[in-house]
Parts: structure tokens; C-alpha cells; sequence
């Protein structure tokens, strides 16, 4: 039935209504005055549903347009198998996977040098490393101190990117000096002479090299250095007595294999203040911090080791909602990743946000936080610092 049919029914001729039976010979004028009244009805009624009709079409339902839509999968750049980065990022991917939409796959690389180029050209959507190397991915600079300590190469590894946001930081990788237990050696100023490994070709471990030597009293001149490609590499050519120490992280797989072959141990860093500044003009957020006997493989005595936070980072161009949800599981589920490394134990949620950051939290990864009350204007003033370059 076409829309004029039904409007007409809805509005009946006076013959059919029965007006005309009350006066079978109505007045001119009052026949005119009715016509004139169902005419200007019947236009009103047709004006009525068009508009509605119109509006039908033009107005899609509001849900469809703000549903938020999350990535199937996100991938983590991490270090290789063996590395304690490997093993914290499978933990918080695992956790992420479990208890959300999206999957969280780990993506290993065996250096921290292609993490940035990872993020900027889409390669990986968060990237876990210590403060250190995330600070020099943002700033493009090479040590805090200016002019860099001796032994720095004169590039800095990553020319800088400040689309770089944390999501989160957490306890301190503790990467310290190993040596074998029969080497004789029981802190860091005992390599003088010594020969260890020589990071030249990874930049965010040399500056943590220099820096172990430099809270030792030490530098690259009062050793002697033999290349070695990467960190795991480096622990077994002190297992093999191919160097006497190298640079590694406490809570490595390759550290607890090579205890159980021939034994090894951390050397004793310095806790003096003055130490303490020294190494951090080669490492920013660094410091030492104590270790006690038996925690993990290697550690024969409590044990005051260099360590940089852990941070997860990602790029501004992770959505806000995305962010939010990532840092929401992890908040959530956090004793679920603890027993997956020693290092995750200490990863609970108030150390998430420290004012110590040395790179600017992500929009999404705010709002959470302001959500949960944890944000203080000492984090905002923080945040802008940061942001400002100060």
C-alpha cells in the first residue's frame, strides 16, 4: 500500500465520518473550512514520516561507531632465548594472552639495537628492555654525561624517537660482572688486568660495561677486552676461560648452566654514593642495589649488583584503549607472572609508575593509572619534565 493510501485512511472523507449525517445541507464556508482542515492534516502527516524515514537512514546505530576494536595480536620485542629479557617478556606475554583479547607474541632479537626501528616501522607493538637502552631509543643520545666517558663510541645507537612511550616500569635487570668462583675474584675493582668482553658492537651493554667499571673505580683502559657477539656468548666464554668476566644479568638460563658446570659469581659492585654517580654518568636510572645470597644462580654472598628498571615500551601510535587494557591484565593478574621469573617477582603493580622515568608514559597507560589514584601531581610534574627534555 503506497504512503497517500494509508494517510487517507487515517484521515476519511466527511461523507464517510459521519459529519454529514449531523447536517445533510452544510454551509458553504463550513465544507470549505473542513476541506481546508483535512488537506492541512493530511500535509503534516506526510511531512511527519518522511522525516522520519530520513532520519532512519542517515542515523546508524551508536554502538557500531563506538564499539573499540583491539588487535587480534601484538608482538613483544624481547632477546633471545637464554637472556632474562626472554624470559620476563614470555611471562608478561603469557599473562596478557590469557587474560585478554589479544595475543602477545614474543619476537627475539639477538641484540636491543633493532627494537626501535622494530617499533617505528610496525615490526612490534611494545618492546621490554632496561631503562637504559629505552632512554637512549628516545633521546637518540648516547650517555648522560656530556661529553660521554671513554670507551663510548662517538654515534649514538638510535638517532631518537619521541613517539616513544612507557606502558610500565618495574624492578631493576641487575646486570652485573661474572667471573668463575676459582677465578680468585670477589668484586669488580679484582678485573683490573683482566681480560673481559668487549661490546663494541651493542652499544646499550658497552655503556653498562663502562658503567660497572666506572662504580668499580675503574675504566676500559685497566682492562683488557676480547669481542664477543652477544650476551649469552659472553657467559660462555667465561665458562670455556676464554675471558675472565663479562657483562651479564642476574637470573640468566645460560648463568644457572654454567654454575652447574663449573660455578660462577657476581662480583661485589660499589654502594658508595660517589661510586653510585659515577657509574650513572654512563647509565641513566641506574644504580646499585643489593642481592641477597642463594636468589639466583651465581650469587654466593648478598651481593650489591649495577641494575637498570625494566620498562615496557611502545609507540604513540598504540591506541589508547589498547594501552589501557594491557596495563589493566598485567595490574590485574600480576601473581600470575611472578613465579615465572625472579625478576617478576619484584614486578607488582606499584612500581608501574616511579618518578623516576626517564622516558614519558603513554596516554592510555595515564588514564589507568589516574583511574586507580596511583598518578600524584609528583608524576605529572614528571611526565612534563621528561617531555620538556629536562
Amino acid at each position: 500500500m503506497r504512503a497517500w493510501d494509508r494517510i487517507r485512511i487515517c484521515w476519511p472523507d466527511a461523507k464517510k465520518s459521519g459529519i454529514m449525517k449531523q447536517n445533510q445541507n452544510p454551509r458553504k464556508e463550513d465544507v470549505v473550512k473542513r476541506e481546508g482542515f483535512r488537506n492541512s492534516s493530511i500535509v503534516c502527516s506526510f511531512l511527519v514520516i518522511t522525516s522520519m524515514l530520513l532520519l532512519t537512514v542517515a542515523c546508524p546505530p551508536v554502538s557500531a561507531q563506538t564499539a573499540p576494536v583491539y588487535p587480534k595480536v601484538l608482538r613483544m620485542g624481547v632477546l633471545s632465548p637464554g637472556s632474562t629479557i626472554y624470559a620476563v617478556g614470555s611471562g608478561l606475554a603469557k599473562v596478557a594472552s590469557d587474560h585478554s583479547s589479544m595475543t602477545v607474541m614474543v619476537v627475539p632479537n639477538s641484540t636491543t639495537n633493532a627494537f626501535a626501528a622494530m617499533l617505528a616501522d610496525g615490526r612490534a607493538d611494545l618492546t621490554l628492555d632496561t631503562s637504559q637502552v629505552q632512554w637512549q631509543m628516545y633521546t637518540g643520545k648516547i650517555a648522560p654525561a656530556d661529553p660521554p666517558p671513554k670507551g663510548f663510541p662517538p654515534k649514538p645507537p638510535f638517532p631518537g624517537d619521541k613517539t616513544l612511550r612507557f606502558l610500565m616500569v618495574g624492578p631493576p635487570n641487575l646486570v652485573g660482572m661474572l667471573a668463575r668462583k676459582d677465578s680468585g675474584m670477589k668484586e669488580v675493582a679484582d678485573v683490573k688486568g683482566k681480560a673481559i668482553g668487549d661490546f663494541s658492537t651493542w652499544p646499550s651493554l658497552l655503556s653498562l660495561t663502562i658503567a660497572i667499571l666506572y662504580n668499580g673505580g675503574l675504566t676500559l683502559d685497566d682492562v683488557r677486552t676480547s669481542p664477543v657477539t652477544e650476551v649469552v656468548a659472553g657467559v660462555k666464554a667465561v665458562q670455556e676461560k676464554r675471558i675472565n668476566a663479562t657483562t651479564c644479568a642476574v637470573g640468566m638460563g645460560a648463568v644457572a648452566e654454567a654454575d652447574s658446570l663449573v660455578g660462577v659469581r657476581f662480583l661485589r659492585s660499589s654502594m658508595d654514593p660517589e661510586r653510585n654517580k659515577a657509574g650513572q654518568r654512563c647509565t641513566a636510572g641506574a644504580y646499585a642495589t643489593i642481592v641477597k645470597a642463594g636468589t639466583a644462580a651465581g650469587v654466593v654472598e648478598d651481593t650489591p649488583i649495577w641494575g637498570t628498571p625494566f620498562g615496557i615500551m611502545v609507540s604513540t601510535r598504540m591506541a589508547d584503549h589498547v594501552a589501557y587494557r594491557l596495563v589493566e591484565t598485567w595490574w590485574t593478574y600480576y601473581k600470575e607472572y611472578s613465579g615465572v621469573h625472579p625478576a617478576l617477582k619484584e614486578w607488582t603493580p606499584e612500581k608501574f609508575v616511579s618518578k623516576e622515568t626517564v622516558v614519558p608514559y603513554h596516554d592510555g597507560a595515564i588514564r589507568f593509572y589516574r583511574d586507580k589514584g596511583v598518578w600524584t601531581p609528583e608524576m605529572e610534574k614528571a611526565q612534563s619534565q621528561v617531555l620538556k627534555g629536562q
